[in-house]
């Protein structure tokens, strides 16, 4: 299934920056910049995670982050997300069939992603 984190703003995850802070984060993920200007994607990621591995794309407007990977790891990704965005900005995380969304900002945890997705509290380690 597919995981949207979306700033309520456009352009506050500009490509170099994201590419930067990803690869500081998670060295060993596998990140290309897509260089054909028709695409909608400045980047595409795979990140080792501790459960799955999350795959995704950055579009070119920095306006969202499309991810797909075992539900804890999205939830930690999407918390890194947030994080990237300037004080005071929220963010939305939902899946693709919007059975789960959330309004993410900093006070945000990652239980509260996992209840707002229905997982169960045996199942959040």
């Amino acid at each position: 299934m597919n995981y949207f984190f979306i700033p309520q703003r456009e352009g506050l995850l500009p490509a170099p920056r994201f590419l930067q802070l990803l690869r500081s984060r998670w060295p060993h993920a596998q990140v290309e910049q897509v260089h054909d200007p028709a695409d909608n994607h400045a980047l595409e990621f795979s990140i080792p995670m501790t459960h799955s591995r999350v795959d995704g794309s950055l579009n070119r407007e920095g306006s969202a982050v499309v991810f797909v990977g075992e539900i804890r790891d999205c939830a930690e990704f999407a918390l890194w997300c947030q994080s990237l965005l300037p004080a005071g900005e929220t963010a939305s995380f939902c899946d693709e069939s919007m059975s789960g969304s959330l309004d993410l900002d900093a006070g945000t945890s990652r239980a509260d992603i996992l209840r707002a997705f229905s997982v169960r509290p045996d199942q959040e380690s």
